[in-house]
Formats: C-alpha cells, sequence, structure tokens
C-alpha cells in the first residue's frame, strides 16, 4: 500500500471551510493560474505533498481574505 493511499482527502483536511471560502480560493488560484484550474489542483492534492501543499495555501488565504472581509463589514 502506497503513502499516498493514508493521506486525507480534500473534505477531511477541511471539513469546516465554507462554501464561500472554496468559492473564493477557486476564484483566486484560476485567476493567478488561468491555464490551470482549482479542480485539477484538489486532485493533485490528493496525490502528491507538493499539490497538497499548494492546495493548502490557496485555501489559507481564501480564509484570510474571507476573515478580513468579514470584520471590515459594519
Amino acid at each position: 500500500m502506497s503513502v499516498s493511499s493514508h493521506r486525507p482527502s480534500f473534505a477531511h483536511t477541511y471539513p469546516s471551510m465554507p462554501q464561500d471560502a472554496e468559492e473564493l480560493a477557486r476564484d483566486l488560484f484560476e485567476r493567478a493560474r488561468p491555464s490551470d484550474s482549482f479542480d485539477d489542483l484538489k486532485r493533485r492534492a490528493a496525490f502528491n505533498r507538493q499539490g497538497a501543499g499548494r492546495l493548502r495555501h490557496w485555501i489559507r488565504a481564501a480564509q484570510a481574505i474571507a476573515a478580513e472581509r468579514h470584520l471590515r463589514q459594519p
């Protein structure tokens, strides 16, 4: 059995991520990487550590932006 088969899935890794945070991460990623797709990144994250790290980066960036927007709302 390979090491990658023991890695948690995207949904398991980010179970409480709001849908809007994923949408924001998708939007940010696809604007920055027009020749790639967020769904492809999610698939790569399931199979290699580099892809998983990149996915975590984009999710954390989206969560930080969403939190900042939430704080700015009256």
